[in-house]
Parts: structure tokens; C-alpha cells; sequence
């Protein structure tokens, strides 16, 4: 995916993603979207039979993640 994809995901706050938009927009696979929902890290809903994802949440999951990368680098 380039930059622009990515840069347009990221301007629709208050739109809904696709599992593969969460996931790319992560940086992870759509499993370990999955494997996050499972755990209780993000949020969900249901749309028809597809699942689908706040982009402000995961916006904000990826921040608080990289936020906790960062201190953990600079604890170590």
C-alpha cells in the first residue's frame, strides 16, 4: 500500500473499515485484526455478515500502541 492510500484512510475519522483497511492501516495481517477484536483491544460491529471498524478507534489503538512501543524503548 503507498503513502496516499494510507493517508486517506487515515482522514475518514468517522467512516467505517473493512477488516483489510483496519489491517493495513495497523500494519498487521487481517488475522491479528482478528486476534485483537477476540482479545477486547478493539472495538466492532457487524454490518451485514462483514466486520467492520471505527476508524477513529483504530486511529486511536495505533497511537496508544505506539505510544507503549516508545516508552517501552526508552525503559529498557
Amino acid at each position: 500500500m503507498n503513502e496516499i492510500t494510507m493517508e486517506a484512510e487515515a482522514d475518514r475519522p468517522h467512516e467505517d473499515l473493512t477488516t483489510l483497511e483496519a489491517a493495513r492501516l495497523l500494519g498487521v495481517s487481517k488475522l491479528h485484526v482478528i486476534d485483537l477484536l477476540e482479545a477486547g483491544e478493539i472495538d466492532y460491529h457487524m454490518v451485514g455478515a462483514d466486520l467492520m471498524f471505527s476508524a477513529a478507534e483504530i486511529e486511536s489503538y495505533k497511537f496508544d500502541r505506539e505510544h507503549r512501543d516508545a516508552e517501552s524503548l526508552v525503559s529498557a
